[in-house]
């Protein structure tokens, strides 16, 4: 009996912990940052860079993609014929 109540007030004050507000809705621990990425849209995907270790893909609007979702990775999506990106959204 003991041990449940020690359980119990050590959950109690990590519930109280402040925890940081992520940067958006969808944003957060293990989550992309779409919405930030928004200003990406209408640039010609050559003309944009990431950081080595960051997880994005890069991919053409009809160019087939495995379908495993990722809520971490940023999917960038360019039309083909022009290199404009056309939308951005994670996966």
């Amino acid at each position: 009996m003991r041990m449940i109540l020690t359980l119990g007030a050590v959950g109690a004050v990590a519930a109280c912990a402040a925890t940081p507000e992520p940067t958006s809705p969808a944003a957060g621990p293990g989550r992309c940052d779409a919405a930030a990425a928004q200003s990406l849209v209408g640039t010609h995907v050559g003309a944009v860079t990431f950081p080595a270790d960051a997880n994005v893909r890069i991919v053409c609007t009809t160019c087939p993609t495995t379908r495993d979702y990722r809520p971490d990775r940023l999917n960038v999506r360019f039309e083909e014929a022009t290199g404009i990106i056309r939308s951005v959204d994670c996966g």
